[in-house]
């Protein structure tokens, strides 16, 4: 297993967490400025965050974290599927941020002594920016798993199940064979020798 597959492996897990970050922020930054007196949902409101606005970023933030797990314990064509969701998901948030249809809100409701709109809602920039980041970052992953997954290193025996562990030969260094009985869990003065 060369150190360049290793690297690649640790790029696609840092880019999905970074993924879920941005997904995180998107859904708490300001994605739209209101004029003073708008109430929204029964509330005076000077601002709207993503998760004012839409419900996707904090699903998709946990998406991005399961997708962590799932590329460390799958392999072969199991990754490369994986993969393509990602791709898949990249082009949906993209199309879902540009799109507008974050911004599809009634803001017709004015407070009391706000009968007049003094303005229009401003869009900001914080909140649809860390969620396209998160869109590039979700590509990233996934062209990498479609492209590479098949031959990057995966979680070991370690880590599996102790019924799905394969059974280990003694490797003839008795030192040696009591260190992997204690990492596997036994206890290595009961065995038979």
């Amino acid at each position: 297993m060369s150190d360049s597959s290793k690297r690649l492996l640790w790029s696609v897990v840092a880019a999905l967490a970074l993924a879920a970050a941005a997904l995180w922020g998107a859904s708490s930054f300001t994605w739209l400025d209101v004029p003073p007196g708008t109430v929204v949902d029964g509330e005076l409101r000077e601002e709207l965050s993503g998760g004012d606005l839409v419900t996707w970023p904090v699903p998709l933030a946990l998406l991005a974290l399961a997708a962590v797990a799932a590329t460390l314990a799958l392999r072969g064509v199991a990754r490369r599927v994986l993969g393509v969701v990602l791709v898949a998901v990249a082009v949906w948030v993209t199309v879902l941020v540009l799109g507008g249809s974050a911004y599809d809100v009634d803001l017709s409701v004015r407070a009391p002594g706000y009968d007049e709109i003094p303005g229009e809602p401003t869009k900001t920039w914080a909140g649809p920016a860390a969620a396209l980041a998160a869109a590039a970052l979700y590509a990233v992953a996934g062209v990498v798993l479609v492209w590479r997954g098949h031959r990057l290193p995966r979680m070991g025996a370690k880590y599996s199940a102790p019924g799905a562990r394969k059974a280990r030969s003694r490797s003839g260094d008795p030192d040696a064979d009591l260190w992997n009985a204690l990492s596997e869990g036994e206890d290595p003065t009961t065995r038979d020798h």
